[in-house]
């Protein structure tokens, strides 16, 4: 049986957030592969459980205390050289354990990289496969792999079962929702409370930034401060607002777009942020001075708002949630040879 290891690059003993990797690994599982999953995490020892049918292992950090896109793990190295797969998929790229991984696989060890925000590694001249989030990142950042038909798109994990029809509502509670953590200022929140004298702008996410954030919200105007949310109650906030407005600096594709998306929401955004991934038919992609009439000329005409809604809901139906997953890791399959 062949094998693939696939490594979560960002060190962590949470799987939270992993359910699109470990469904496309339990699809290659399902093909005849044996995949299984490795993560970098603080503790001292080596530990497994096992997710959706999928093996995981959680091996101790070499240098607990540095950030993550740093860390190694010499117990990571010992178990993959001792697993010996025919491919390493590395998910997330510029950390660290990539190369220092890969360096002690042997030379013929394919490589493929899963995009989440950084488009550069040391390892992208080797790699026979990138897995990139939308069209257009993989054509701008990685044209080599485009061009020889070694870049694929990896779909987001959706739940459309909590999204719901996703018939864009008529009325609803909040013109604007804003979901993202409050633990860096990338996110870039403030940039959304001119609007709040508007609108009604819904914010869900938490972290350091909150608290000095929580008195700017309430001076500017209709704000709900919402907090951190379990997942399902976040897809209830999407189902009772209009339009998301993502004003973050920097990312890739947010799945929280793509899920607003399933629920019917057209999605502003960045074009400095997000090149694409977001049809023009389902959202708009602006700078930085346009997004404010962007998000008032789509709250002040309901027929566009519901027609983009309704082509976002489509979108995703088609490019994103488990079966586009399962399709992608055959086609992954193809392209490194297994």
């Amino acid at each position: 049986m062949q094998r693939i290891a696939v490594v979560m690059s960002h060190a962590s003993r949470s799987m939270g957030g992993a359910m699109r990797d470990l469904l496309f690994a339990a699809a290659l599982r399902d093909r005849g592969i044996d995949a299984r999953l490795w993560r970098i995490h603080p503790g001292p020892a080596t530990e497994a459980e096992e997710l959706h049918g999928v093996p995981v292992r959680f091996c101790p950090s070499d240098n607990p205390g540095d950030i993550p896109h740093r860390q190694t793990s010499a117990a990571l190295r010992a178990e993959l050289a001792a697993f010996a797969p025919e491919a390493v998929l590395y998910k997330g790229l510029s950390y660290r354990v990539n190369a220092d991984t890969q360096a002690s696989l042997p030379e013929a060890t394919r490589i493929g990289l899963v995009v989440g925000g950084a488009v550069t590694d040391p390892l992208l001249p080797r790699a026979s496969l990138v897995l990139g989030e939308y069209p257009e990142q993989v054509e701008r950042h990685f044209p080599d792999h485009a061009a020889a038909g070694r870049a694929l798109v990896m779909p987001k994990y959706v739940d459309l079962a909590l999204a719901g029809d996703g018939t864009p509502p008529a009325a609803a509670e909040f013109d604007i929702v804003n979901v993202g953590t409050f633990a860096e200022p990338r996110k870039n929140q403030a940039a959304l409370l001119p609007l709040a004298r508007r609108h009604s702008i819904a914010f869900v996410g938490a972290g350091p930034l909150l608290p000095p954030f929580r008195p700017l919200a309430r001076r500017a105007g209709q704000t709900h401060i919402l907090g951190r949310l379990p997942h399902a109650e976040v897809f209830g906030v999407l189902r009772r607002s209009r339009i998301m407005v993502h004003t973050s600096t920097m990312d890739g594709l947010p799945r929280a777009t793509v899920e607003a998306m399933a629920c019917g929401l057209p999605v502003v955004a960045y074009r400095s942020t997000i090149q694409g991934g977001i049809p023009p038919d389902a959202g708009f992609l602006v700078n930085e001075a346009s997004l404010p009439h962007a998000a008032d000329l789509l709250l002040a005409d309901d027929e566009l708002r519901q027609a983009m809604g309704r082509a976002a809901r489509r979108h995703v139906e088609h490019h994103h949630g488990p079966a586009a997953i399962a399709r992608v890791a055959g086609e992954a399959m193809r392209v490194l040879g297994l």
